[in-house]
Formats: C-alpha cells, structure tokens, sequence
C-alpha cells in the first residue's frame, strides 16, 4: 500500500468512525440517555438537550 493509498484508507476510517460515533450519541439523545466526551483536562458528562453537564466521577 503506497502513501496515497495509506491516506485514503486513513479518511475513509475517520469518516467512518465519526459516522459511528455521531449515530450513538443520536441513539444516546433520544433515548435520554448521558455520554462521556474528554474536554482536554477530564472526562465529563453530557446530557440531552444540554440540561446538564458534569465531571464524570472518578
């Protein structure tokens, strides 16, 4: 596999990936369920509809 091939194998992953991940925090807002997402420093909680977000415990 050369650079260009490595490169579009390497996109298509990601999209793919952001795909998954955009699809179970849809499943996870209409459910009314929370996620976890890193903010740079912690974990931290985010709820449907913005209602509330917290550290995630420890």
């Amino acid at each position: 596999m050369n650079r260009e091939d490595m490169s579009a194998y390497a996109n298509h992953a990601l999209t793919v990936l952001r795909e998954a991940v955009s699809e179970a925090i849809e499943r996870k807002r209409r459910l009314g369920q929370y996620w976890v997402v890193w903010d740079g420093e912690k974990p931290v909680e985010v709820y449907p509809e913005n209602a509330v977000d917290r550290p995630a415990a420890e």
